[in-house]
């Protein structure tokens, strides 16, 4: 089997041959399907819902047949089983999550009820009478991402009877009217001067979700321009009201004035038409039955243009979906899908664009690097990085290397609208042909999934040494691995084991996902300003990295002392630029304060696995080779 890999020391994807014994089990071990199962209110409403449905076709003397779509660990299937129904039948697509859900199942007091079936087929006559119930969870941030709708759908016409109950039986979107600077971050356009206009032009962005935990975005964050306004409705029991493209008014009355720059968006489901059983996803400044989960979020949308809007007036919002996706604008109609015609949108995370528009404002960031380039020939590395056009306002020369062809087209229109005529772009630093007397680096590489992947930099540099002599002067030269320890309010559980769940066990689950400490690297990226917790500790040294050195391969031991109640040890990197400590991690540092959490990148964390959490000691063995760490703690 072929595996596609980034080799972090030239940023190109690779396809490495896995081994043998390669499973895709792993995959399923890597996925964090944890914190789904463990989502108690989602458990308890799927379970309310079953109730409701079962015992209404139960009083009518009939055979309860449920159809779980996507059953993943049957955790639904044991619940309806339990519940009084007759039968079961579990689908489930992806092979080694239909085998766990057997062996689940199996070995449940339920067996003989259940039956998971693995395939495509949308023929389950051989497993005699339609089912009458259905009941799926096929949801994400977007609610309709997934194919919810389709899969209602096709299955009301095809697989079970006329009348058949759903579980959930209806979904309502809400959005919601924002300004905030800290959002429309996000989705700016990067400029180097705001008074000279915008050098991609006036591009509306992407319809594309931008989902993020809204409960951390705080309310000197943004400001309410309108109450929680109803989008769309869908009825999941109504075939012929499914309908995959639709587009409404929404007639709302403005409450404050401002510039409109934003849409919040989160959903809820009704389980089983009574009104009673709510899965509510608005975040926690309007729910106050506010219940965290990971698996979904909220969600951010941008309009194609910022609208000034007037408290008391009444507006239209328009508001439009397809099978997979939504979007919005402010007027009733005539308002196409957006899409982003500059490059920046599409070719960027959300977070990446907002790194940019970050780092273009950075007033000190901005002092350091004129007095470092100032008269000089500079080489600037990095993949998705802007710093060479701040420098190009005071050095001779600016070289810019980025390997992405699609940024570089995006600099190359920001070198002409700025007319910056002391400004090259190439695509490799073997195209050098003269000596720089200085090579600047945030480091930032958009193919890094973490914060010590952009020691690529570090290659780079090397590469130029090797090919005009050690004597350059060059920025940053340190990069020192910090870790931390906290107390996370939540985010542990995503990969807490599952165990006993709703009384059912589900324990093969763990040994499962066992499976991934053998196979992975036990560090996941996670943008940790959205993840609540307390600061236990200062942070702690792990590695540092000599730039002056040539990379080697390293390896690195120690103990590190673990405080009480720490169950998570996030991990980054803080790079020595010029007078500056850039960090891409913690910015404040206080114990037993809520961190301070750089918004500009992901960081690394260790999540403690139950038998380390009551250790007072972490042994740590890192490993670093070809521009990446390897992490192994015990």
């Amino acid at each position: 089997m072929f595996i596609e890999r980034i080799n972090h020391v030239t940023g190109e994807r690779e396809w490495v041959v896995a081994d043998e014994d390669y499973d895709l089990v792993q995959e399923l071990a890597r996925s964090r399907f944890g914190d789904m199962i463990l989502d108690f209110d989602r458990n308890d409403m799927f379970l309310e819902g079953l109730k409701t449905t079962i015992a209404e076709l139960k009083a009518k003397n009939k055979h309860v047949h449920v159809l779980d779509i996507g059953t993943g660990t049957g955790l639904l299937s044991l619940m309806a089983a339990r519940e009084g129904a007759d039968q079961v039948t579990a689908l489930e697509v992806f092979d080694p999550m239909a085998k766990c859900a057997r062996k689940i199942t199996k070995a449940s007091e339920w067996k003989d009820k259940i039956t998971v079936v693995s395939t495509r087929s949308t023929d389950l006559s051989h497993l005699g009478e339609k089912p009458n119930i259905i009941v799926a969870e096929v949801f994400d941030t977007e609610l309709i991402g997934e194919g919810a709708l389709r899969t209602f759908k096709e299955a009301l016409t095809n697989l079970v009877q006329p009348g058949c109950r759903v579980v959930p039986s209806l979904g309502r979107v809400w959005v919601m009217l924002v300004q905030s600077d800290f959002l429309k971050s996000f989705n700016r356009i990067p400029v180097l001067r705001k008074t000279e206009g915008s050098p991609l032009g006036n591009c509306p962005g992407t319809s594309a979700v931008f989902d993020v935990q809204l409960s951390r975005v705080t309310s000197d964050q943004f400001e309410a321009l309108s109450s929680p306004i109803l989008a769309f409705n869908f009825d999941f029991e109504d075939a012929d009201s499914i309908i995959y493209n639709e587009e409404f008014t929404r007639n709302f009355v403005c409450s404050k004035s401002g510039n409109a720059d934003a849409i919040l968006m989160w959903w809820d489901l009704d389980m089983d038409r009574t009104g009673k059983n709510f899965i509510d996803m608005a975040p926690t400044w309007k729910n106050p039955n506010f219940a965290w989960r990971d698996h979904w979020m909220q969600a951010v949308y941008y309009l194609p243009d910022t609208v000034k809007v007037e408290e008391g007036k009444t507006y239209d919002l328009g508001c439009s979906h397809d099978e997979f996706s939504m979007w919005f604008a402010l007027q009733s109609k005539g308002y196409p899908r957006p899409y982003c015609d500059c490059s920046i949108h599409s070719l960027l995370s959300r977070q990446t664009v907002h790194r940019l528009n970050d780092t273009l404002g950075d007033e000190k960031l901005n002092e350091q690097i004129q007095k470092m380039c100032s008269g000089k020939n500079v080489c600037v590395l990095g993949e998705g990085s802007m710093i060479g056009l701040l420098a190009s306002n005071v050095a001779e020369h600016v070289t810019i290397v980025d390997s992405n062809s699609h940024f570089r087209g995006i600099i190359q229109k920001y070198v002409s609208f700025y007319k910056l005529s002391n400004v090259t772009i190439l695509s490799n630093t073997s195209e050098l042909t003269e000596k720089p007397d200085l090579v600047m680096s945030e480091p930032f590489y958009i193919s890094a999934m973490n914060p010590w992947q952009n020691l690529r930099y570090w290659y780079e540099l090397d590469t130029i040494r090797e090919k005009f002599g050690d004597n350059i002067e060059f920025e940053p030269k340190k990069g020192t691995l910090y870790g931390v320890c906290e107390k996370f309010t939540d985010l542990h559980t995503i990969a807490s084991p599952v165990g006993t769940v709703n009384g059912f066990d589900l324990s093969y689950f763990d040994e499962i996902s066992q499976a991934r400490q053998a196979t992975d690297a036990v560090v996941d990226e996670q943008p940790l300003w959205e993840y609540g917790g307390e600061l236990l500790s200062k942070k702690v040294e792990l590695m540092s990295f000599d730039l002056k050195e040539k990379p080697q391969p390293r390896t690195e031991q120690m103990t590190i002392d673990i405080a009480p109640g720490t169950n998570g040890f996030p991990l980054w990197i803080d790079w020595l630029f010029g007078e500056l400590v850039i960090t891409t991690g913690l910015k404040e540092s206080t114990i037993n304060k809520e961190p301070n959490w750089s918004v500009k990148e992901k960081q690394g964390v260790f999540l403690l696995p139950p038998n380390l959490i009551e250790k007072n000691v972490l042994n740590a063995h890192i490993a670093f080779d070809k521009g990446d760490l390897v992490f192994n703690f015990c």
